[in-house]
């Protein structure tokens, strides 16, 4: 069978396949104790980073970057610390270097023996790229929110992934950690299979339940069968 036969699994980049959240949040703190702030200073400046990261990838369209570089200053104003321009390079480093998890590289081989891999992600050329080094697989397709001009879990995102692939969705599996960002959207277009890959032991909606849910991806290949 050759390449363009192989059916396609898509999956999502931050927090399923590399270390997106922890990365960042780490530098947040960093930034925040280095500023002198406490740890009560830290919560504030996370809880709100979170919240304008979601809520301005709900709006108008922004990179990104800019997505980033606003939630950050909005959080170390809610911290009542000052911003400086040298403090978007810090988490915009984090999240270029966030590393991928330890069960990722040789799932990602196993599978690309018989699937064609792609990556859906709210992440931008220049960044995603340093992501996708770090894991060490080619991906035959990666379609990015800076293309779409939409995030997930918009289904604009979705359809410029099947439009990409050229696959109906039923004959797609779609694989995430996220049930806000992805698991919704994908049962609602029809995707063929839906496995959460929980890797923080959240709380799912019985409105969406998967197809499988997995700890992280050494399952996946079970779950396919």
């Amino acid at each position: 069978m050759s390449r363009s036969d192989l059916p396609w699994l898509t999956f999502d980049c931050y927090d399923t396949l590399v270390r997106y959240s922890e990365g960042k949040a780490a530098a947040l703190a960093g930034l925040v104790r280095g500023k002198g702030g406490d740890t009560a200073a830290v919560d504030r400046a996370q809880a709100t980073f979170e919240a304008r990261e979601r809520s301005i990838q709900s709006g108008s369209f922004m990179i990104l970057v800019d997505v980033l570089k606003e939630s950050l200053r909005d959080a170390l104003d809610a911290a009542s610390l000052p911003y400086s321009p040298e403090d978007d390079e810090i988490i915009l480093d984090a999240v270029r270097a966030a590393a991928p998890f330890p069960d990722v590289t040789a799932a990602i081989r196993d599978l690309r023996s018989d699937h064609r891999l792609a990556i859906l992600s709210n992440s931008q050329p220049d960044i995603i790229s340093h992501n996708i080094a770090s894991i060490g697989i080619e991906f035959d397709a990666v379609v990015l929110a800076a293309e779409a001009k939409c995030y997930k879990p918009d289904p604009g995102m979705f359809q410029a992934l099947l439009a990409r692939i050229q696959a109906a969705p039923v004959d797609v599996t779609h694989i995430a950690q996220s049930f806000y960002h992805d698991m919704r959207t994908a049962k609602d277009l029809g995707f063929g299979r839906r496995i959460w890959v929980n890797r923080y032991g959240r709380e799912g909606d019985p409105a969406y339940t998967p197809d499988a849910e997995l700890r992280d991806l050494t399952g996946v290949r079970a779950a396919l069968s």
